[in-house]
């Protein structure tokens, strides 16, 4: 008990806050806390697990499922505290802090769903009678079943320790996967001496490289594989075999032998993953998976990505073919057109096409105002409203945080924004939550704490960060899924927004990207960062036409990645052979351009490895079915349409997992989703005849 006492004292987890808003106190956590913390939750959750077990009395939808719903929800905060720093900053220490947290919790997690007298009891209520239960009771009962069952509850004797010993190994796996992602990215440096070899690049870029050699106390340039780096380099920079080099760096990654090599650790996952499949009684991972999503099964996949492939990869080739010719008109006849000229040429031939390059946008989009123009389309869709709060205590120096407040006054949120690279920061861009929304038995509504973050250049001394468009997409798609859980509205925890089925959960973020390019948005916030004039009426129109710029060989790419995803999840036999050897042949008939040998996604495949799309990457297309679909009631009704609006935030946005996807989407749309909007909307004429 004076342990307990101590703990309660001594640790901001385990005592009151006393932050606005309850915000997790950062300025007073340590990282030696978050062990302790962990523990001291895992603990007061299987009290009320034995509570649950040991209660003498019939078991009921609130003293089992409900009770069960709740019981975890200091565990949660705590991950989701961690999640947030340890993705916005990572090193040695936080690595291994991680690795045992998230061995504690699957050890605890499998505690729960193998607890026979638990199961014993959610079976009880589950075959009970559930007349009086409405629609989000009954979901919350149907999935709490299913995942006991889909968790092992169901095995016996050596299975269920099997069944541990596999889920643990999994755990370390993804672990070690992404921390070699981690330190591989931050490993390699392109160092330049000479202005003259890096002639093309942005100004902006130059003069970030040249702080980042500061940095490191080198001389010259400084170019690294993280993102606002790279995709700059890879796509302007004249110097072919410095685009070569870069290439083959970033497409290497924990593939070049080294200590961070991941190839050894993708086939342990995906044969561990085919054992734990097997142990459950499903032929394959992707079988395993697929049972609970939209999709339902791997036939529903290869059939959406089939009818794609057919319909975009001609469209593909002629784009590569476009390409190609101007690089050779360019270069000379002979020309041998490779992996890493495809970036640079094709923004040539946007240049050339359109008279718009990514440099001549830039200057419309500086980071605040882009910021700006996010609020200013959630305040006319929804109403809600933002305020900046700067006495909330940060994760990272470089938060920011807003309070959102619904049209009415009421707080809904806050809303932590981190936009900036930096070194053992998570690679690309997410949305992730701290604390869940729920409501308390008396009614008493739990709003959520939402992270937003994005890895854009951080600016110079007395410089702005400048946005080209594909950065203010990724930052409208980000803001999608923020808003999704911004304005959940649901009872328990576990079905808040955005907890929803995987191929589900990009649709509410994938349909802002289509108001990035919509000039009735543009307008609000599109000023040059100098004069503050506003984008030119012709600049306006030329980004809504680049939307079908190269938008077949983007959709045979995505297609590939889900083809990739799939075939690792589809194996029968354990596999032994060569990673990348494998992964080429399954992209072989849709190729468009031969890969290099040596290089691969899959090694650094974080969605699929060690981020929770297993079998699942396919969902970025079948929600790209659904967006598009979505999108044209408001190209009908006009895009900043706010009954539209409060129709996608009613059946959408604050359901949750309440009701199963495809209800709450026809309720909001009026049918099944229809793959026609997403083809018009990517220019492609020639649609399968199977589709």
């Amino acid at each position: 008990m004076d342990q307990h006492n101590n703990n309660i004292t001594v640790n901001p987890f385990l005592a009151p806050y006393d932050t606005p808003f309850n915000a997790i106190p950062y300025d007073r956590i340590k990282l030696e806390h978050f062990i302790p913390a962990v523990k001291e939750a895992i603990a007061s959750e299987k009290e009320c697990i034995e509570s649950i077990c040991n209660n003498s009395g019939p078991a009921t939808f609130e003293n089992t499922i409900v009770a069960l719903d709740r019981s975890g929800l200091l565990l949660g905060e705590i991950i989701g505290a961690f999640n947030a720093l340890s993705n916005a900053c990572s090193n040695d220490e936080i690595l291994a802090i991680e690795e045992e947290i998230e061995l504690l919790c699957t050890a605890h997690h499998n505690d729960i769903s193998l607890n026979v007298q638990l199961f014993a009891r959610i079976k009880e209520v589950y075959n009970g009678d559930t007349s009086k239960l409405d629609t989000a009771q009954k979901r919350l009962l149907e999935q709490t079943y299913t995942s006991f069952i889909r968790n092992g509850a169901n095995l016996v004797g050596d299975d269920r320790d099997e069944y541990r010993k596999l889920t643990e190994r999994l755990s370390l796996l993804a672990i070690r996967f992404q921390e070699n992602n981690i330190k591989d990215t931050d490993a390699f440096t392109l160092h330049v001496t000479n202005e003259d070899e890096i002639d093309g690049l942005p100004e902006d870029v130059k003069e970030a490289a040249a702080n980042n050699a500061k940095e490191n106390s080198k001389d010259g340039w400084l170019f690294t594989l993280h993102r606002p780096s790279y995709i700059p380099f890879i796509t302007f920079c004249r110097n072919r075999e410095l685009r070569r080099q870069m290439f083959l760096a970033y497409s290497t990654t924990c593939s070049k032998g080294n200590s961070f090599d991941n190839r050894e650790i993708v086939k342990e996952t995906v044969n561990t993953r085919l054992k734990l499949a097997r142990l459950l009684g499903y032929n394959t991972y992707s079988d395993y998976i697929l049972a609970e999503r939209m999709a339902q099964n791997t036939d529903a996949v290869f059939s959406m990505l089939g009818k794609l492939t057919w319909s975009y990869l001609p469209v593909a080739q002629k784009e590569l073919q476009e390409i190609r010719a101007l690089a050779r008109e360019s270069e000379g006849t002979g020309f041998e057109f490779k992996p890493w000229d495809f970036a640079f040429y094709s923004e040539k031939l946007k240049e050339k096409k359109y008279s718009l390059s990514d440099e001549m946008v830039r200057p419309y989009f500086e980071l605040n105002q882009a910021i700006y123009g996010m609020f200013y389309l959630a305040t006319r869709l929804y109403g809600i409203t933002f305020k900046q709060n700067h006495d909330i205590p940060l994760f990272n120096p470089d938060v920011k945080v807003w309070e959102v407040y619904d049209f009415d006054g009421r707080y809904l949120a806050l809303l932590y924004c981190d936009f900036f690279a930096r070194k053992g920061k998570h690679a690309g861009a997410w949305m992730d939550s701290i604390k869940p929304q729920y409501k308390d038995a008396d009614g008493t509504d739990h709003r959520p704490h939402i992270t937003l973050s994005t890895n854009y250049r951080k600016p110079l001394p007395g410089k702005p960060t400048l946005l080209n468009f594909d950065e203010v997409n990724t930052l409208m798609h980000e803001f999608g899924h923020c808003l999704h859980g911004i304005l959940s509205d649901v009872t328990y925890a576990s079905q808040c927004s955005p907890n929803v089925l995987w191929d589900f959960v990009e649709m509410p973020s994938q349909i802002m990207e289509n108001f990035a390019s919509e000039e009735e948005l543009l307008k609000h916030f599109a000023f040059h960062h100098k004069t503050g004039e506003n984008m030119p009426q012709e600049m306006l129109e030329k980004i809504k036409e680049m939307r079908t710029f190269n938008a077949g060989y983007q959709c045979v790419r995505q297609v590939g990645l889900g083809l990739i995803d799939q075939a690792w999840h589809n194996i029968q036999e354990p596999f032994e052979g060569d990673v990348l050897e494998y992964e080429h042949s399954v992209t072989a008939a849709l190729r468009v351009m031969t890969p290099e040998k040596t290089t691969g996604i899959t090694p650094h495949f974080g969605h699929i490895m060690s981020g929770g799309y297993a079998a699942g990457y396919y969902s970025y297309k079948w929600a790209e079915m659904l967006d598009a679909d979505a999108y044209a009631l408001f190209k009908k009704h006009g895009v900043l349409n706010m009954k539209i609006a409060q129709s996608f935030r009613e059946n959408i946005l604050s359901k949750g997992d309440s009701e199963h996807p495809m209800e709450l989407y026809m309720k909001f749309r009026g049918h099944k989703p229809q793959v026609e909007p997403l083809l018009e909307r990517d220019g492609i004429k020639t649609i399968c005849p199977h589709l």
